[in-house]
């Protein structure tokens, strides 16, 4: 039942947890009102220490380009999705439109690219 979980790259864990504190992160960023709030200033702070560790430990299982063309492309979909949704930021069409060339561009990385950096 679970044996899809055991071919999965533990780089690709790594990664998402990774995304998930940097968007998170990002997200405190915004709350903290550049540096007025300093509880959300200091969770973004540690949320940041925490996404790069994971990186770094990612990087053990997987090649840096594919890594962080990830990284930036579902981090840039998740955070305007995330900012959109709890921090009531409008998305023009312009908006819309780039998100889905980084969602077209990133199926064709993982799909045909064999990046190496």
């Amino acid at each position: 039942m679970l044996t899809f979980i055991t071919k999965i790259n533990p780089g690709v864990i790594w990664l998402l947890f990774a995304i998930a504190t940097d968007v998170l992160s990002t997200f405190y960023s915004a709350k903290a009102n550049g540096l007025v709030n300093k509880l959300d200033q200091g969770i973004a702070l540690v949320l940041y220490l925490v996404s790069f560790t994971c990186a770094a430990i990612a990087l053990k299982y997987m090649q840096a380009g594919i890594l962080y063309v990830l990284w930036s492309g579902l981090g840039v979909i998740a955070t305007a999705a995330l900012a959109k949704v709890f921090l009531g930021q409008h998305i023009d069409v312009a908006g819309w439109v780039g998100i889905g060339f980084i969602t077209i561009g990133l199926m064709i990385i993982a799909q045909y690219s064999n990046i190496d950096v």
